[in-house]
């Protein structure tokens, strides 16, 4: 059931122009090489798929035309527009709502892809990843 919703996305993400990886490496988006990679270590395909949509709500953002308006600071960093301090609140908080933003645009993109997910277990699993951003932030 859900190597079949991991296929379902990637074919979404292929239709973007995005490749897809599972690896055995950390969960990323890559927006200049246009790939995303969920990682294979993670125990279980459903949170393997809770990360991947996690990781195409990033490219959904990345590519959202509010993007730079959303996250200024770290817009600088990504392009590369000037010098950012990632020990600044601003940093740290952009962050944070930048990962939480990716799990909600994750989660709408699978209900348009007519994955059913039970939103209680994603939120979960969302807000077990988001708070290491918080941890770190602290």
């Amino acid at each position: 059931m859900y190597k079949e919703s991991i296929n379902i996305i990637t074919q979404w993400a292929a239709s973007k122009g995005y490749k897809v990886f599972g690896k055995w490496e950390e969960d990323a988006f890559y927006d200049k090489d246009k790939e995303i990679v969920y990682s294979l270590r993670t125990k279980g395909q459903k949170n393997q798929m809770y990360s991947l949509l996690h990781e195409c709500g990033h490219a959904l953002a990345f590519e959202s035309k509010g993007y730079q308006n959303r996250f200024p600071t770290l817009s600088k960093q990504r392009f590369k527009t000037a010098k950012v301090n990632p020990r600044t609140n601003t940093f740290k908080v952009e962050s944070i709502l930048e990962e939480y933003d990716a799990w909600a645009r994750g989660l709408s993109l699978a209900g348009r892809l007519g994955i059913e997910i039970d939103k209680e277990d994603y939120g979960r699993y969302a807000s077990r990843n988001v708070m290491t951003y918080i941890r770190k932030a602290a």
